[in-house]
């Protein structure tokens, strides 16, 4: 707690200069207060004292640098068969795959012209196991294949193993394909194209009962897959397969039996992955050049004000304790820090200890597990002011924080967070990382944006809207 004190007051004595934040100030010291920042112990977070004064002199330093920009919704695309979860994007920006899962299909468009976005076919895996079911997609640094994989019927009963399929885009044709560990959910690909890492979930779903799992009966421990490709070559990868050890992952971890990898992101340098153990409440950091698996925390508990009752009115006046049960990761520019969407997915009371599921809130990690900024109440807040909070669910997991994408835009690192029962995107600039500044927000065209992705070479960000199916498009202007 001395350092978490020390550095809280470190943080304000290099930014502070009286009732004005200089910009020199700020962009001078940004990397002093973020090595410092990553020395703090795990689950520890600098004097609050202190952040309130700091965050609210970040907040009006990079909001007046924010006073023109607009967020727009520019276009949106209803996909032709009503599915929609996510979206990988060529180098160029022209061509995006998109995953339908329950489908077993992946389809390809031409989004050269937003106003005119033209379905180019689509990629069947059903042949290959009539249970099929996509989960997720990333495409090549040369724009040539995209990679994605699938589910084979994985169930309680049945340990299949899941695939990774190569697609050559000019032809639509799988031309090769990987076997992974059980039940497959995301999948990332270093800039260089040589690293594929797949997190298998392996749920281990009731077949009788698909949003039914008992985590105190599960048996198989889900893992974290890697393929490697020599000189980038998709066509002669190497697998090999890390298990998750989590016998000594303390600050709030759960059902330490059963790590579930949920999403994957690599960090800019292409040296480390983080992966959400979402049941688990922990994030895993990956060494990708070791091939192994460094570290995983515990991500503890969030507590501060929500609105927990279903009564037709928007109110946060009460207090909320939740583990956060992240789904959605991704990195800062800097590769320094890892931003959790925290969803939550367990039932309400499951341990029985009164610790709601699901933070309702986005977290800033150090790679070493230090917590180093919360948002709180701040999304269901913003998103309540646009009219669009979600009563309905206020006993639940409100706005439901579901996952998260950064992207430069215009030399600015933007983070856009899905919410998912708000119908909403919300925008941060992340120049300072451990205090996002939030600069706006934007309805979703469909219904439950579930994958949210920056298009490459552009200043757009997609999410893919699950519950119909519709792709949104949202264009930042500074």
């Amino acid at each position: 707690m001395k350092k978490a004190l020390l550095y809280g007051g470190m943080i304000a004595s290099v930014l502070w200069t009286g009732n004005v934040v200089h910009a020199e100030t700020l962009e001078k010291h940004t990397q002093q207060v973020v090595s410092k920042i990553e020395t703090l112990p795990q689950g520890s977070i600098s004097n609050p004292a202190y952040r309130g004064k700091v965050e609210q002199m970040v907040t009006d330093f990079i909001g007046k640098k924010h006073k023109d920009t607009k967020i727009n919704r520019v276009a949106s695309f209803q996909m032709p068969n009503g599915r929609a979860e996510i979206t990988a994007s060529t180098p160029d920006g022209n061509t995006l795959v998109v995953t339908e899962a329950d489908l077993g299909q992946i389809q390809i468009l031409s989004i050269a012209d937003l106003e005119n976005i033209k379905v180019l076919g689509n990629v069947s895996f059903k042949e290959m196991h009539t249970e099929a079911e996509v989960t997720s997609v990333t495409v090549t640094p040369d724009g040539k294949y995209a990679l994605a994989a699938f589910r084979t019927g994985d169930n309680l009963y049945h340990a299949n193993k899941g695939k990774v399929a190569v697609v050559e885009l000019a032809s639509q044709q799988v031309v090769k394909t990987y076997e992974v560990g059980v039940g497959p959910d995301s999948v990332a690909l270093t800039a260089d194209g040589r690293t594929l890492i797949i997190c298998n979930e392996d749920e281990e779903n009731d077949p009788n009962d698909e949003n039914e799992v008992n985590m105190k009966k599960t048996k198989r421990p889900g893992s974290i897959s890697m393929i490697t490709f020599p000189d980038g070559d998709v066509m002669h990868g190497e697998h090999v397969e890390l298990p998750i050890d989590m016998n000594n992952v303390e600050n709030g971890a759960i059902y330490k039996h059963d790590p579930q990898p949920e999403y994957v992101a690599i960090s800019p340098k292409g040296d480390k992955a983080a992966v959400t153990l979402q049941e688990n409440n922990a994030v895993a950091i990956v060494n990708i050049t070791e091939k192994r698996i460094e570290n995983i925390f515990g991500l503890g508990i969030t507590t501060h004000k929500a609105d927990l009752k279903k009564d037709g009115t928007v109110s946060f006046q009460d207090e909320i304790t939740a583990r956060l049960e992240p789904d959605g990761v991704t990195w800062d520019p800097s590769g320094r820090f890892l931003i959790t969407a925290n969803e939550g997915d367990l039932s309400k009371n499951e341990l029985k200890d009164g610790v709601k599921s699901g933070g309702r809130n986005i977290t800033v990690w150090s790679q070493a597990g230090s917590l180093v900024y919360d948002s709180m109440n701040l999304i269901d807040e913003k998103v309540a002011l646009a009219g669009l909070y979600p009563d309905t669910r206020s006993e639940n997991r409100g706005s439901e924080v579901e996952n998260v994408a950064t992207g430069m835009i215009k030399g600015k690192p933007i983070l856009a967070v899905a919410a998912e029962r708000a119908n909403a995107v919300l925008f941060f600039d992340i120049t300072i990382p451990m205090f996002p500044v939030y600069i706006g927000l934007v309805p979703s065209a469909g219904a439950a944006p579930e994958g949210i992705h920056k298009v490459n070479g552009r200043d757009v960000f997609v999410s893919a809207d699950e519950v119909d199916g519709v792709l949104s498009f949202y264009h930042i202007d500074q």
